[in-house]
């Protein structure tokens, strides 16, 4: 049974893929078994190895991509393309012969005359059954294959093996066999992915009978052999779209096979482990080329894709890329793609600053689009004084240091928005160079390379330098203010002479403290019930006696207190704090106040 079998051989098991890495026997067991590697790593229950010896190595390094399993497990039956393409397109509908000309189907319960599905469902939508309509019509056209423009065979357990198609072509060549040509002549998009093909023959065998044929999608597929027979070498001649996604192929399998595409202008490369591209090119041709979910840590690990002189568009969305050179790279010759690389995605990587998104105009001359969210850069942003921004600041904020960019995140850049974007970062840049010590303003205008350019269009900022004393404002001590408290004449009276409590105090307390609160610090410290308390605030002012009404719209003569006099006729202006929420910071601006207590 396990002669059948061997390392490379693409088997599928309820619809889930493996591949065969392993046929032999396994220590501790009896019998022949296949070492499999799922093309789902999650379906297995090793990486290769049982009870410390390894008898496999899987492509995809997890833990459970590996299984064993018998060789007289039952597998799925492979098909052919021709078998592949008449399930997919041209299965049978049921009909009655005692219905004619209609057009509407009713799935589920229905009148005589009128036909229900093979699997007699109900279908319901909001309690009611459904239908479709112009069904038959679709069905019929979809069943014509020799007009089909677009077939999609993705998971059907399809195989061409080539030693068959010998057998099949006889004495033609197998180039000359027109078995594909006949059922379907009209394709120019072509989706075989997931499938069980082995060999890269298996597919140009499809293909060379295709003379529309210009997109090819082989996404999922595990080839052992890429070699093409000479009969062959013109199989993907048109073919200017192709898609090697989740194929695990090593980036010279990629290049060598990409070769026997002269017209090939989109590659996408999506999911296939790649972590660092290695020196062999791929054709000058390519115009787009898509390498999300792999794991390139930095630009430097595609410095081959520097050779390609007509590439546009380099989509890197989902890897682990946070710079520009890599740890190990080599110093040389500077990193510059193509002035042709105008559209670049590095959405959902690992960038961290700002001298990443400064460096990219130099890496990619010709960049006018972008496309870079959810990358750290734009979680936890704050500006030079410690204020927090949005990820919507700092889109302006890249906005403005990318002079050249045209579209961000999708969105065109309005003349506006630049507009905006440049005044607002020149702004940031005259807060930094603000707060920097004296002398080093060099220092930080080197980490701004637009600051000159900026300066020339906008003007160079204003710079206001804060004294060494000064408190800043985003600081603890700038969320604080001392409070000076003393007790009026009514507080005094009800104490009496001997209590200690009857004294001035001082407290450092936040802005944000409401009145309540203000009102319970000063009854705890009086041992006084708060609600029982006045505050009056003097705000500093003198203003005639008889002028200085209180907040709550009373009148409080403070001429009988001997400090709030400056001279016959005249008192200090006193605001009472009503209990209630409202913060004492919004009536105090400066870092000290001084606050009289009251009874009742």
């Amino acid at each position: 049974m396990a002669s059948a079998f061997h390392p490379g051989k693409r088997l599928s098991f309820n619809r889930d893929l493996c591949t065969v890495r392993y046929v032999g026997q396994v220590q501790g067991t009896k019998g022949e078994w296949l070492g499999v590697e799922w093309d789902d790593p999650t379906r297995g229950k090793h990486d290769g190895s049982h009870a410390g010896v390894r008898y496999f190595e899987c492509r995809r390094k997890h833990p459970t991509a590996g299984s064993f399993v018998r060789p007289n497990r039952p597998s799925d039956p492979p098909v052919s393309y021709v078998e592949a393409l008449k399930q997919k397109y041209a299965s049978e509908p049921v009909e009655d012969p005692s219905v004619s000309n209609i057009d509407i189907v009713v799935f589920g319960k229905a009148p005589e005359n009128v036909p229900v599905n093979s699997a007699g469902k109900v279908i319901m939508i909001s309690g009611k059954e459904a239908e479709e309509v112009g069904f038959d019509k679709i069905r019929k056209k979809l069943a014509n294959l020799k007009e089909l423009r677009i077939v999609l065979l993705d998971g059907m357990c399809m195989e061409r093996p080539f030693s068959k198609l010998f057998e099949q072509a006889g004495e033609m060549a197998v180039d000359q066999l027109t078995d594909v040509k006949d059922a379907s002549p009209s394709i120019q998009e072509l989706d075989l992915s997931r499938n069980l093909f082995e060999e890269w023959r298996e597919v140009a065998s499809i293909c060379v009978q295709l003379e529309s044929l210009r997109r090819l999608k082989v996404d999922g597929n595990r080839l052992r052999d890429l070699e093409l027979d000479g009969c062959l070498s013109s199989a993907f001649t048109h073919v200017s779209t192709l898609s090697l996604e989740d194929t695990l192929l090593s980036w010279e399998d990629v290049t060598n096979m990409c070769s026997a595409l002269p017209s090939l202008a989109t590659l996408s490369l999506t999911s296939n482990a790649f972590d660092k591209l290695g020196q062999t090119s791929l054709p000058s041709t390519i115009t787009e080329l898509i390498l999300e979910k792999n794991y390139f840590r930095s630009l430097d690990d595609l410095r081959c894709l520097t050779k390609l002189p007509n590439l546009r568009s380099l989509k890197l969305k989902n890897n682990l890329i946070s710079g520009i050179l890599g740890p190990h790279s080599a110093g040389g010759e500077p990193l510059v793609f193509s002035d042709s690389v105008s559209e670049v995605d590095l959405v959902h990587n690992s960038i961290e600053d700002w001298a990443f998104i400064d460096n990219l105009p130099s890496v990619f001359p010709g960049l006018t689009s972008l496309r870079i969210s959810s990358n750290p850069l734009y979680h936890g942003l704050q500006a030079v004084d410690g204020k927090p921004l949005t990820a919507d600041d700092g889109y302006m904020l890249t906005i403005a240091r990318l002079g050249k960019l045209k579209i961000m995140n999708f969105s065109t850049i309005s003349a506006k928005e630049r507009l905006n974007a440049e005044t607002y970062y020149l702004s940031q840049i005259g807060a930094e160079l603000s707060s920097a010590p004296e002398g080093q303003e060099s220092k930080v205008i080197a980490t701004h390379g637009r600051y000159s350019e900026l300066c020339a269009e906008y003007g160079e900022p204003t710079i206001v330098r804060l004294d060494a004393s000064a408190v800043k404002p985003n600081s603890l001590a700038a969320r604080l203010i001392k409070f000076t408290f003393y007790p009026g004449n009514s507080v005094k009276a009800k104490l009496g002479a001997s209590r200690g409590a009857a004294e001035e105090f001082s407290a450092e307390l936040p802005r944000s403290f409401t009145v309540y609160s203000m009102l319970g610090v000063v009854g705890k410290r009086l041992a006084m019930a708060p609600l029982e308390l006045r505050l009056f605030w003097e705000t500093g002012d003198w203003v005639p006696v008889g002028e200085e009404v209180a907040a709550g719209g009373e009148e409080w003569d403070s001429s009988d207190d001997e400090d709030g006099k400056a001279g016959e006729g005249k008192v200090v202006r006193e605001v009472e704090w009503v209990a209630g929420t409202k913060m004492v910071g919004t009536w105090v601006e400066g870092m000290e106040a001084r606050v009289r207590i009251e009874v009742q």
